[in-house]
Order: structure tokens, then sequence, then C-alpha cells
């Protein structure tokens, strides 16, 4: 699955005295099959852009391409798709947690996608695997568990739509040495394994170098 992106320009306050460019005449590529690397420092609008590739945010101006198809110039169903179809996982991916319990949480994705129950349990139980979680958690809150689980839960849950693009926002923030690699790890085993696009973002050189095959500033 292709993303591209013309002359996306995104101003946050727009015609108030806050008006401030995020995006200013953003052009790219990303090809299917990629492993992309998304560095810039803080506030130089990595959050923003990549929230415009499932429809998170619309352009000020510009055109967003999945597939050839421009974004906005389709349904809402088509768009509620597109959601299914590019994961994203914020940078405090926690925040996304809402659910009584962690099976409910990591579930909600594919049954709103109308899929069965034998396949919405086993995408739950190749997520977990994915991120390194024992099954004995499904039943606990995600409220209850450390930070590092919490985390990974957030990723479980984005894993178990399945993606045809992961975009993942600083994945590993927040988590020790041997945590980060084995995130990291994984996602670059998922990457080769499905063939799937992958947007790294990080602030860490050292972790796009070592992983990403391309790499956007």
């Amino acid at each position: 699955m292709a993303i591209e992106i013309k002359n996306l320009n995104h101003i946050y306050g727009q015609d108030t005295i806050f008006q401030q460019y995020a995006l200013k005449n953003v052009n790219l590529t990303i090809e299917d099959g990629e492993f992309i690397g998304l560095i810039g420092h803080t506030g130089s609008g990595k959050s923003t852009l990549i929230s415009h590739f499932n429809a998170i945010l619309k352009p000020t101006s510009g055109k967003i391409f999945i597939d050839g198809q421009d974004l906005w110039s389709t349904d809402k169903m088509a768009r509620i798709q597109t959601r299914f179809d590019v994961g994203l996982v914020f940078q405090y991916p926690e925040h996304q947690l809402f659910e009584e319990t962690v099976y409910k949480d990591i579930s909600f994705g594919p049954k709103n996608m109308g899929l069965p129950e034998y396949e919405i349990n086993k995408r739950v139980d190749k997520a977990l695997e994915f991120v390194g979680l024992d099954r004995a958690l499904l039943d606990k809150s995600p409220f209850d568990l450390s930070g590092g689980q919490k985390r990974r839960v957030a990723i479980a849950g984005v894993m178990a739509l399945e993606p045809k693009v992961l975009i993942l926002d600083e994945p590993a923030a927040g988590l020790d040495p041997r945590g980060r690699d084995e995130i990291l790890s994984r996602i670059r085993d998922y990457h080769q394994e499905t063939k799937s696009t992958v947007l790294l973002v990080s602030h860490s050189m050292e972790d796009v170098s070592r992983y990403a095959n391309s790499i956007l500033v």
C-alpha cells in the first residue's frame, strides 16, 4: 500500500492570532513494502504529518493519496476502511487504552471490522505474542499494568488490525534498553514476514539507522 503526499499544508489556529504552520508544502512518496524512518526535532511536525495518513487530521490544503486514491475525495466509509488499513500507534500509546480488560482493548479493532469470533481470538493471540505479553494478562484491566505493559497492549491493539501500513510514533519511548530492542526487533520481523509498509518515527538516529531502509527528515 503506497502513500503519496502532494503539496500538503496544515495550519493550526488558521485565521487567528495563534495561526501556525505545522506542515508547509510537503511532498513525499512512500512505496509499498518500505521500512521508512521519520526523524526531526521536537515540534517539527512529525506527529502532525502521520496523523494525515489515516484521516485523523484533514489537510488545510494539498492531497493525500493512499494506493492512488485521494483520501479526502472518498466517502466517510472509505476513510474508516483506511483507518483499518493504516494502523497508527501514537507517541503515548497507553493513552489509547480505554476498555475494561486487555482482551477487550486488543479485540476492539477486529470487532469493529466485523470479523467472526474465532478470527478475533486468533488475532488477539497473535498480537499478544508479537508484543511479548502473556495470555494471563487478558482478563486484567490495562490500567493496572506497568507503563511498559500498557505500551505493549496499545501496540497489540493496532497489530490485531493486521494493517497494510504500520505507523509507530516513538514506540520505544520510556522503555528500558532491553524492552526497546525487543519491540523494535519485533517490528523489523513483522515487516520482513508480512512485507507491509512500516513508518517508524523516532528521535534516535541509532534506531532509525539500524532498522529503516530509507529516512525522511
